[in-house]
């Protein structure tokens, strides 16, 4: 007599390689990947730097710390320099603006591995994007102390956060927008909270904190025309080389958003701190400026331009195209009260969002004559005021001349 072996019932399982990462796992390394980014655009230039500049007196190791040195930077974090036992902030808002750019893309992709089972995961998901990015700028703030500049801890983590915030909440709404998002659900919720006013005027202030920018940038490229040959001089006495120039200039340019928000604050009426020199309407006080070529751009001490009283009817007027773009939105049968509600939310939003830049981007040197960079507190009340003013008489204007004529 012989036994048959019964066939045992074998159910397959996954094996590990076929099982999911865990999405919050996943979301971190997306939110690495993304600090990382800008650090990997800002090897090359450097790297090309060092091998082209004949001058250079520092390691190929140290010029590399240089990246992770200006990531810090570009997230307002600190910078220790060893010469003098300084600490610079000095935020260059274009850097800055890459770097959210570069999150919004991790981030999107943090938000595709989301299936239709774990999409309720998203909150956790985004929370876990920003840890990731945060904890990877700690550790290129460490890299960066290897070389020459020592980059401070404490201010690099705030930094770093708000930049992984605001490009993970644009790759959420950009996937809201799309239809049937995987946050659609609590944006609605969230969207039907919020004052009616306010959502409409989100759209015009948006718009008005560009127009402020792009009016403040051509003030300051009117400026360095005009004053183009001391500009020259600066440059020229630094003597940079080809290489150095270049990069001179790209730092320059990195820094021309910060200029322009500047610009548009002493449109407003306010003062410009460049450390003990105060840019003013009535008077340019004298002082010391670092040997950069674009200040060159700033006035001679003394009294200030006689057209300098009045320069706030640009803002005004600025806020003039805000209401403009308020009332596109509404229709003409709507009534002057809820024109002039909206117009005056965009307005002060629109303001509010270019003193935000102004501030972000002020710079400073602790312990020396150049602590402070940037626009006065004075601007705050004006330039809201301004702008909103003209929001508010644009509005006023067209309504009656749109329902009378």
């Amino acid at each position: 007599m012989s036994l048959l072996e019964r066939t045992r019932q074998f159910v397959p399982t996954p094996s590990s390689s076929d099982r999911p990462m865990n999405p919050l796992l996943v979301a971190a390394g997306y939110g690495a990947v993304g600090a990382l980014s800008l650090v990997l655009l800002l090897v090359v230039p450097v790297t090309i730097a060092w091998l082209a500049d004949s001058q250079s007196t520092v390691s190929w190791s140290d010029a590399l710390t240089f990246a992770a040195d200006s990531w810090v930077l570009a997230h307002r974090g600190s910078l220790g320099v060893p010469a003098g036992d300084l600490t610079v902030t000095a935020p260059p808002l274009l850097l800055t603006a890459l770097a959210v750019l570069l999150a919004r893309m991790a981030g999107a992709a943090a938000l595709q591995q989301l299936s239709s089972r774990t999409r309720g995961l998203w909150p956790r998901v985004a929370l876990s994007y920003a840890g990731g990015y945060a904890v990877t700028g700690l550790v290129l703030a460490f890299v960066g102390r290897i070389g020459p500049g020592k980059p401070g801890f404490v201010l690099v983590v705030p930094g770093a956060l708000v930049v992984a915030a605001i490009g993970m909440g644009w790759a959420i709404w950009r996937d809201h927008v799309r239809g049937d998002g995987i946050a659609t659900e609590q944006l609605t919720a969230w969207g039907n909270r919020l004052p009616a006013v306010l959502v409409r005027a989100l759209r015009p202030a948006l718009v008005g904190v560009w127009a402020l920018l792009a009016v403040g940038l051509v003030l300051v490229l009117v400026a360095v025309a005009l004053s183009w040959g001391r500009v020259s001089e600066i440059n020229g006495e630094l003597r940079p080389g080809v290489v150095g120039g270049t990069l001179l200039t790209g730092a320059q340019l990195t820094a021309a958003p910060n200029f322009a928000a500047y610009a548009m604050t002493w449109l407003s009426g306010a003062s410009i701190h460049l450390g003990s020199v105060t840019v003013g309407h009535a008077a340019i006080t004298p002082g010391i400026l670092p040997m950069v070529p674009v200040l060159g751009a700033v006035p001679e001490a003394g009294a200030g331009p006689w057209w300098a009283p009045f320069v706030p009817l640009v803002p005004v007027a600025v806020g003039g195209f805000v209401g403009w773009r308020t009332l596109r939105g509404l229709t003409v049968l709507a009534s002057l009260k809820a024109k002039v509600q909206t117009a005056t939310i965009a307005g002060a939003l629109a303001a509010a969002g270019l003193l935000l830049l102004a501030y972000v981007g002020s710079m400073g040197v602790d312990g020396t004559a150049l602590d402070h960079v940037g626009p006065s507190l004075m601007a705050v009340p004006l330039l809201i005021a301004e702008v909103v003013v003209g929001a508010v008489l644009t509005a006023t204007v067209l309504h009656y001349w749109r329902t009378h004529r």
